[in-house]
């Protein structure tokens, strides 16, 4: 009797490696749609930002506040936002990398050196940060890296060699690229909003990527995404470095500007105005740090003629568009202007 030779089964193909960067590969259509989003910002901020800076010197400060607010925002809205980590350090590496800065460019080192290594050395602080408590979930992480502010602001304060008397650094050198120094607050603007529109390039990337999502699922359930096969902790651990390095950038870019550097700036009350700044704005969206720090910014202005009840005017009206818009302004525009397209297009098919 003849046996049948059955030929084994050929091994499984192992998968791919997966390359660490593939999170800065979104869809095609998805990168240009945000790239003509920024051009268009950037348009318009290039066309009314010297317009409101030009009426007072006042107001040329707050613009510049704004564009550098923005982008610790930004990277808060990346830690908070999509990782969902209540990191209340972002301002510590606001003043670490200002200091940082500054530092390096005491030493004789250019002013681009010293936005490096603000940005790359926060980078690694928050690396260091999260990897020691990257079991801990929600307040208790909260409470971790609120320690870690407090601890860094009484460093700061008595670490003279470094920071100055009383955390206090005075003289720092003029933002300079290219041999060209931008001193006077209209030319801060110019270099501000390029820095601005090359980290919502860098936003744009992350929006449509695989990150973004695996971030958000873990952010929303870590168990299941655990399970499913997300590393969930390397995701967040990678957002709160991006975040953290922006904090430290924007901090840097500050100290340059105002040529003085104090913690007593980037305390309790700016680490608060951040998160508020993604509830106004809303903590879904690209736009949302944008759009929450140009309200954070503008409204103790406008509200500045009501001396006697300004307070609490600001408090009510704070009030009123977190509880009008529980999802903040920017995804209550965009469901508005969905709702707009679709009445058209519903009109055009009738």
């Amino acid at each position: 009797m003849s046996t049948v030779q059955i030929d084994p089964a050929p091994p499984a193909a192992e998968p791919a490696p997966r390359s660490p960067l593939r999170f800065l590969r979104p869809q095609p259509h998805d990168r240009r749609r945000h790239l003509l989003a920024i051009a268009a910002f950037v348009v318009v901020v290039a066309l009314v930002g010297p317009a409101i800076g030009g009426t007072s010197r006042a107001n040329q400060f707050l613009v510049n506040l704004w564009l550098m607010y923005s982008v610790a925002a930004l990277g808060f809205y990346w830690i908070f936002g999509l990782a969902g980590r209540f990191a209340f350090c972002q301002t510590f590496m606001m003043a670490f990398g200002g200091y940082l800065s500054a530092w390096v460019t005491r030493e004789g080192y250019p002013f681009i050196a010293g936005i490096g290594v603000a940005m790359a050395t926060t980078a690694v602080a928050a690396g260091i940060v999260g990897t020691l408590v990257r079991k801990a979930q929600h307040f208790y992480f909260a409470i971790a890296t609120f320690a870690v502010t407090q601890v860094g602001t009484i460093v700061f304060a008595r670490a003279d060699g470094f920071t100055g008397p009383n955390g206090q650094t005075v003289g720092i050198g003029a933002p300079e690229l290219f041999g060209y120094v931008f001193r006077r607050d209209g030319e801060v603007f110019w270099l501000f909003l390029g820095v601005l529109a090359a980290c919502l390039a860098v936003g744009a990337l992350i929006e449509r990527s695989p990150m973004r999502r695996e971030a958000i699922a873990a952010r929303d359930n870590f168990t299941v995404a655990h399970l499913a096969g997300v590393r969930a902790n390397r995701v967040h651990i990678v957002l709160f470095m991006l975040g953290s390095a922006l904090g430290g950038l924007s901090g840097a870019m500050i100290g340059h500007w105002q040529g003085v550097m104090g913690s007593d700036s980037f305390g309790i009350d700016l680490t608060i105005g951040l998160f508020l700044i993604l509830l106004l704005g809303g903590s879904d969206s690209l736009w949302g740090p944008i759009i929450g720090s140009a309200v954070f910014v503008a409204l103790p202005k406008l509200l500045s003629d009501i001396e006697r009840f300004g307070s609490i005017v600001y408090g009510v009206l704070l009030l009123a568009v977190v509880l009008a818009l529980p999802n903040g302004i920017a995804e209550s525009v965009r469901r508005l202007l969905a709702r707009l397209a679709r009445g058209r297009s519903t009109n055009a098919a009738g």
